[in-house]
């Protein structure tokens, strides 16, 4: 590009006011679009897995299924007629992880593993004078469980190390509705109505609704005792280095354990899939948006090299090159847009600190008890620099095309 063409393209910039604004405006408003809506959901689901993966174990081997299946050899041997077989009575029952130690010792070689922790986990009831809620008892190895999950970080009040067998942690929602502090004693009952009296020590706050009002800690050994399982736990629970890889390194846990094994993924699929479904929806909305910014730079460009086509023929006529007068009106557009892009920018954080004051307002969201931290996307961002950079570039390219055709002596006569 000669300098003259960037010279006489920043000219049209400031010497066409108005056509410059409506250009700036529409590109400005698609790359503020293309930026908010995206940052702020995305901000909202990756809080929602951080807190969910953070709080729970990656992957977790639970106790054993009987299953047809697992049991087809024996049933083949026993019951040629399988209509005495009480079918859904022989696939629930289950047994438990009777030797956790060996189970570790079996899949710690798995190269993305980095913890183990064996715990048991069941429902029961808390109990702290008149009031009585449902809660999922936990009983875990706090030392090992750490290094599995962050409840660590999550303990607001007291302490998880060193949890003793007549101790229990709380979650700050089911403290508050139980009216339990630290020092306070609760009971806890298991389903075969087996009954404890713990001493609160710690309260946590994970963020997660359901965590935080139906989720209390145990000591391993006081789990056991509540559900009488003797020295057996129900599952193990398991971090990796690379949580996107939960799902291949769960389905090689089954087929080494003969166990069964959920990862986070799993679990959470719903809101991966409403991730996904999120992304798609995205993507039409940023086409619609391109394509209205660039059929109305399209008309305003148009409406320009008409206003234009006499100086236009003077260029030509003075030896510029059909190239030339594209290169002038395309660099116009380009100098518009990274204006554009700034102004964009800048409108989405507006926007971005609007809606997280409305929620902060709110205090909580559906999921979680906590406000995530809502940030632009630096994905979004740069998708929505090419966007402009893209979008005005193609709007402008028919317009200057048509522009350097023009016929020097028509385009002054007219």
């Amino acid at each position: 590009m000669k300098f003259y063409e960037l010279f006489i393209a920043l000219r049209y910039v400031t010497s066409n006011l108005k056509q410059s604004v409506i250009i700036t405006v529409a590109i400005s408003i698609g790359v503020a679009l293309i930026i908010w809506i995206p940052s702020i959901n995305l901000s909202f689901f990756d809080d929602l897995i951080d807190k969910s993966v953070a709080s729970t174990p990656n992957i977790t081997i639970t106790k054993e299924l009987d299953t047809f299946k697992s049991n087809a050899p024996t049933f083949d041997l026993f019951f040629a007629d399988r209509r005495l077989l009480l079918k859904n009575q022989v696939q629930s029952r289950k047994r438990n992880i009777k030797s956790y130690k060996e189970v570790i010792d079996q899949v710690k070689n798995v190269e993305q593993i980095e913890a183990m922790a064996p715990f048991v986990n069941e429902q029961g009831f808390v109990i702290k004078g008149a009031e009585e809620r449902g809660a999922q008892i936990r009983g875990i190895i706090p030392e090992l469980e750490t290094k599995v999950t962050d409840i660590e970080n999550d303990i607001i009040r007291g302490r998880i190390k060193g949890l003793g067998v007549n101790d229990i942690v709380l979650g700050i929602t089911l403290a508050d509705k139980l009216n339990a502090d630290i020092g306070d004693r609760v009971t806890i009952t298991g389903p075969r109505g087996t009954s404890k009296n713990l001493k609160v020590v710690g309260i946590f706050s994970t963020g997660l609704r359901a965590n935080d009002e139906f989720q209390v800690y145990v000591a391993l050994k006081s789990g056991q005792q509540i559900f009488e399982l003797g020295n057996d736990v129900n599952s193990i629970g398991i971090k990796i280095k690379d949580i996107y890889k939960a799902n291949d390194v769960a389905q090689a846990l089954r087929k080494m354990t003969g166990l069964d094994v959920d990862s986070w993924m799993e679990e959470n699929k719903q809101i991966l899939d409403q991730i996904n479904r999120f992304k798609l929806i995205i993507v039409f909305i940023n086409f619609l948006i391109i394509f209205s910014a660039a059929s109305s730079i399209t008309s305003v460009f148009l409406m320009l090299i008409a206003s234009k086509a006499k100086e236009i023929g003077i260029l030509k006529s003075m030896g510029a090159k059909n190239h030339s007068v594209m290169a002038v009106f395309v660099s116009q557009a380009v100098s518009l847009s990274l204006i554009a892009y700034v102004i964009g920018l800048c409108f989405a954080k507006l926007l971005i600190a609007w809606y997280a004051g409305i929620i902060e307002s709110a205090g909580e969201t559906l999921f979680t008890s906590e406000v995530p931290e809502f940030k632009i996307s630096i994905q979004y961002a740069v998708l929505a620099f090419f966007y402009s950079i893209f979008t005005t570039i193609l709007a402008s390219i028919i317009p200057s095309y048509q522009a350097a055709k023009l016929n020097p002596v028509e385009a002054i006569n007219g």
